[in-house]
């Protein structure tokens, strides 16, 4: 709970979903993408179907992790930045998670 007005949550400009789908239209066809509950995660699947989800810390960056292995990774971009952005990163990033 915040205690002070500068510790009070800044609303989040695309929601997990949006951001994996993002990273669905960065990776391609062979990868999908569902929300999770609540609208505080999405959830990434290839062909294979290994789960990853993507989600926002308390911090305010973003993480994925890969649910079958439980590796994850924050990436260094805050959730304000744009889709496209966001998506890139991820396809950048979702190799070191196999």
């Amino acid at each position: 709970m915040a205690t002070s007005f500068h510790q009070q949550p800044t609303e989040q400009p695309h929601t997990p979903y949006e951001i994996a789908c993002a990273a669905v239209t960065a990776m391609g066809d062979q990868w999908g993408a569902r929300p999770g509950p609540w609208g505080r995660t999405g959830h990434l699947h290839n062909a294979d179907h290994t789960p990853f989800t993507v989600g926002v810390c308390e911090a305010g960056y973003l993480y994925l992790r890969n649910d079958e292995l439980g590796e994850s990774l924050h990436l260094p971009l805050s959730s304000t930045a744009d889709l496209p952005t966001l998506g890139q990163a991820i396809a950048n990033v979702i190799g070191e998670l196999f």
